[in-house]
């Protein structure tokens, strides 16, 4: 039989899981009664940026707080990452999050924190496809003609993307091989120089999102051959997807969503997730996504995961094959 001084031990060691119980779902109904950091782990003005505050405002509204984006550039966007990682579980301080995470935890082995698992997913925003450009010279117009070429003309293809083991990198590695293209990868830092290169001959073909090459692709400096979306763009429906070109069933994007500490409490992400939500179903968010050829995505936190999960099944084996690393 417990003796009477054990029950009291027993019940003082249950009070503290009490109180968490009945204290937890007030914190989480008072969320959230300060301002929240939305860190973008780009520079300002480029397309994770202007994703960042075009929904920002609308959150705001929806939650009754400012969310204040903040910008913090470095090593493809995981010197954020590294800080949002360890800031406190609470859902204030948010990491705009994308398929560059899932990548690093493959290609920088050296990291402080795991890009996948130290995060726990609130929800999608953006979807954008990449486009495969070729410079005018080429006489080029779809994927299998420039494979074509390149078996004609051994060693004489090149293709830029903005960065090693950017997702264009990979999508176009992933092409290569499909299609049989011989080119050599030539990184940039960044997408404007690499379509200035492009524009000016200096390579052959380009990857990229949608809206940055839009510019060129309209003045006639380059043309685009090839869309990895699943469908045609609205934007470029004479541009045939990568399916049609001849490798069925491929997709491939740049996308963005939301994501927060791992430990943040369940109620609190539910209630940024709703905030999200209510920000893309507004119609000046959905007009403003459509115009750069982005699709909003949306959706719950587990299928924001599933997506994570599904990235670095997908390009983690590749970044092995290439022998792809940054220290």
């Amino acid at each position: 039989m417990p003796t009477h001084y054990s029950k009291l031990r027993l019940l003082a060691a249950m009070v503290p899981a009490v109180l968490a119980l009945l204290c937890s779902p007030a914190r989480a109904s008072d969320f959230p009664s300060r301002p929240i950091r939305f860190i973008v782990p780009f520079s300002a003005g480029g397309q994770l940026d202007y994703v960042a505050r075009l929904i920002a405002k609308p959150m705001s509204r929806e939650l009754g707080q400012s969310v204040i984006v903040e910008n913090d550039s470095g090593a493809g966007g995981t010197v954020a990452g590294a800080k949002v990682a360890i800031a406190a579980p609470d859902g204030y301080t948010l990491l705009e999050y994308g398929e560059n995470f899932p990548i690093a935890k493959h290609l920088i082995p050296h990291l402080s924190y795991d890009p996948v698992h130290a995060f726990a997913m609130v929800s999608g925003i953006s979807l954008s496809p990449h486009i495969i450009l070729v410079a005018r010279q080429l006489p080029v117009h779809n994927l299998r003609e420039l494979a074509a070429y390149g078996k004609a003309h051994p060693g004489a293809l090149s293709y830029g993307s903005p960065g090693l083991g950017s997702s264009m990198n990979l999508t176009f590695e992933m092409i290569k091989r499909h299609f049989g293209i011989d080119a050599v990868h030539v990184p940039y830092r960044g997408g404007a120089n690499m379509l200035t290169d492009l524009a000016g001959g200096q390579i052959n073909v380009g990857v990229i999102a949608v809206s940055p090459a839009m510019p060129l692709i309209k003045s006639g400096k380059v043309r685009a051959i090839a869309i990895t979306s699943a469908t045609r763009d609205a934007v470029l429906p004479d541009v045939p997807t990568v399916a049609e070109s001849g490798y069925p069933g491929y997709t491939s994007g740049s996308w963005a969503g939301v994501a927060v500490p791992k430990g943040t409490p369940p109620a609190v992400i539910s209630r940024l997730n709703q905030a999200v939500l209510a920000a893309l179903a507004d119609p000046r968010v959905k007009q403003a996504l459509a115009a750069q050829s982005f699709t909003a995505i949306g959706g719950t936190p587990e299928q924001l995961t599933q997506r994570v999960r599904r990235d670095s099944d997908r390009y983690g084996p590749l970044i092995r094959k290439l022998g792809l690393r940054v220290n």
